[in-house]
């Protein structure tokens, strides 16, 4: 039998190692976890049934949610972070065209 309190905590703790990995960029590290997560998960809801592991999984799910904004927001920092780049190499192309011109 599952203990349900030891698995939501190593849920948990699997969320928050998540984040640091991500918060490090350490990418290898994160798809790890989040593999392991899933499996993790999904041997939970198996194990409980859905209605029995729905109290336990709410307050995962809040983190969870948390944990994917932060995502979000490091995503749209890096794609604009992407954006600017590409932008700075055109304008020296210019500059190095006009120059040429000149």
């Amino acid at each position: 039998m599952m203990d349900t309190d030891h698995t939501l905590q190593a849920l948990h703790d699997d969320l928050e190692a998540l984040r640091v990995a991500v918060e490090q960029e350490d990418h290898a590290e994160a798809e790890r976890i989040a593999s392991g997560h899933d499996r993790r998960l999904r041997e939970f809801v198996e194990a409980c049934g859905v209605q029995a592991a729905a109290t336990g999984l709410r307050n995962l799910l809040v983190l969870q949610q948390s944990l994917m904004a932060d995502m979000l927001v490091r995503r749209d920092i890096a794609s604009a972070r992407l954006r600017a780049g590409r932008q700075s190499v055109r304008a020296a192309h210019a500059y190095q065209q006009a120059e040429s011109l000149a």
